[in-house]
């Protein structure tokens, strides 16, 4: 039984234009036994598809993270200075001052009236 052929072949080659034109030239002549001429070709440019592209931008993002990470070991990050500041009490006037005694036995202020220390319970002196 003699097998069927078809009437068209259409085979497709990859690579550079150079290496796909030498590999269409060694089965052109193969073929050409069989009695199959080539009748028209036509050559696309090749594209990278969406994976590559992917691929490509998440290695521009890494290459980009990395610098940023090395600047940011190099260069340190602006501080901020924490102040705390707390409502202090006016000193009394000189003349409230003279109001007051100094105790002998724990060093407060006490009135001069006073005939025992309010803070320690020193007994002063009558005068």
């Amino acid at each position: 039984m003699v097998a069927q052929r078809q009437p068209v072949i259409v085979k497709t080659y990859q690579g550079s234009e150079q290496s796909a034109a030498r590999k269409f030239e060694a089965d052109a002549a193969k073929l050409a036994v069989e009695g199959y001429l080539p009748t028209s070709q036509s050559w696309a440019r090749g594209s990278y598809g969406c994976l590559a592209f992917l691929m490509a931008l998440l290695l521009c993002l890494i290459v980009i993270g990395i610098v940023i990470f090395i600047y940011m070991l190099i260069v340190p990050p602006e501080g901020t200075l924490s102040v705390t500041y707390t409502l202090q009490q006016p000193k009394p006037a000189p003349s409230a001052v003279a109001d007051e005694k100094v105790c002998p036995r724990c060093a407060e202020h006490v009135k001069v009236a006073a005939t025992v220390c309010r803070f320690c319970g020193h007994e002063f002196a009558r005068t």
